[in-house]
């Protein structure tokens, strides 16, 4: 859709010398965002959720021109936009999405790396309509979109990475929750990386892993730092005539974890854990549950 092409534009390398801080400057940029980020969240008309989308994408570049941006947390922006910055400090990332009328939906983001001396913006241009398989290493303009509401620094090793823990709505009834694996090649983004492995008997490691379930359901994926797992809700089909309907599963009251060793990740099924977690735990809701456009909320 030209829409999309044009927004795309508005972020495609990106890249400026800061202009100087005003005072309350970000304060004001950040006061329109959240009004912005209201209509293209609420709005019970498609064509203003667009148009509100394309001068939130336009504001917020103009924010991020401004001296310091980098170290603005944008607070009020966490009902409408996810914001992470890695622990690293080497980039920032701007993730969220636009639900249609049909259903669908359609994802944004931005990776803002960590220059001083000027900004420097990492466009992210969702392509998941043209991507048939979702194990292949991507680039920032064939993005998997989605919402990412977790880094997980992977460094000190030879090919440092990053895990992205993010949630991604696909239509009415289905969900699901991705495991992304970000590095960088130079200043350029690269999605995809065979670190997770299924089947600790097998050589074969996967780029990424999306789990799609019930969108009736809350998933839990989750990254337990102090035992270098990420917890994952295991799913299931209700009854053998729903194996295989992603909109039937959901989680079955086990738990299994992705395990960190030698600098990959090995799946360890039914693991028991002291503190069973609960939805408070999730550390990101879906936000088509919190307040769906007017005319979705049926």
């Amino acid at each position: 859709m030209k829409f999309y092409s044009i927004l795309t534009v508005l972020f495609l390398g990106f890249h400026s010398l800061f202009a100087q801080l005003k005072p309350e400057t970000m304060q004001s940029y950040e006061l329109s965002l959240q009004k912005l980020g209201e209509v293209m969240t609420n709005d019970s008309l498609e064509q203003n959720r667009i148009k509100a989308n394309y001068q939130f994408v336009r504001t917020l570049i103009s924010a991020l021109k401004e001296k310091n941006s980098f170290a603005y947390p944008f607070d009020s922006l966490s009902t409408y936009i996810t914001v992470k910055t890695a622990d690293d400090k080497k980039f920032k990332l701007f993730t969220w999405f636009l639900m249609l009328d049909d259903g669908s939906f359609r994802y944004y983001g931005a990776i803002q790396l960590n220059n001083p001396n000027q900004l420097e913006l990492i466009p992210l241009t969702d392509n998941t309509s043209e991507i048939l398989d979702n194990s292949l290493i991507l680039s920032n303009k064939q993005w998997y979109g989605a919402v990412y509401y977790q880094i997980i620094p992977v460094l000190g090793i030879k090919d440092p990475y990053y895990i992205l823990l993010g949630w991604k709505g696909k239509s009415l009834t289905t969900s699901s929750k991705v495991i992304e694996i970000l590095s960088f090649s130079g200043k350029d983004a690269v999605f995809g990386k065979p670190v997770l492995q299924d089947d600790a008997k097998s050589k074969l490691f996967l780029n990424r892993k999306v789990f799609d379930y019930s969108s009736s359901v809350s998933m839990l994926l989750r990254y337990v730092k102090d035992d270098k797992l990420i917890v994952l809700d295991h799913l299931a089909a209700p009854n053998e005539e729903a194996s295989g309907i992603a909109s039937m599963y959901g989680p079955d009251l086990s738990y299994d974890a992705y395990r960190f060793k030698n600098g990959k990740w090995q799946l360890q099924e039914n693991v028991k854990l002291q503190n069973s977690p609960d939805i408070s735990d999730e550390l990101f809701i879906d936000p088509t549950k919190l307040a769906p456009p007017v005319n979705q909320q049926k």
